[in-house]
């Protein structure tokens, strides 16, 4: 019922009005956690370079694989779906 109420109001336009202030009693917003998972990322991601750099992977080798553990570590991270091979082949590839 409650989704019925939030797909008619949101259809009227008054998106700032889904639910009634008794529907949200007692309810807790979800935290933010958006900083720690890309300050996470960002971290995950310098330490894995920093690692295949002291292994003693040439650079040549280094500049494709920062996209590729971008994309892995983001993707885990997030627990987002897999880009397809259009959306890796544009985030590769950049045009």
């Amino acid at each position: 019922m409650m989704l019925l109420t939030i797909a008619e109001r949101y259809a009227e336009g008054r998106v700032d009005d889904l639910l009634d202030a008794g529907q949200l009693a007692g309810v807790a917003p979800a935290a933010p956690r958006e900083r720690l998972r890309l300050l996470v990322v960002g971290a995950v991601v310098v330490l894995v370079m920093a690692g295949a750099s002291v292994i003693g992977l040439p650079d040549a080798a280094l500049v494709p694989l920062l996209p590729a553990v971008v994309l892995f570590v983001a993707v885990i991270f997030n627990r987002s779906r897999i880009p397809s091979a259009g959306q890796l082949t544009d985030f590769l590839i950049p045009r």
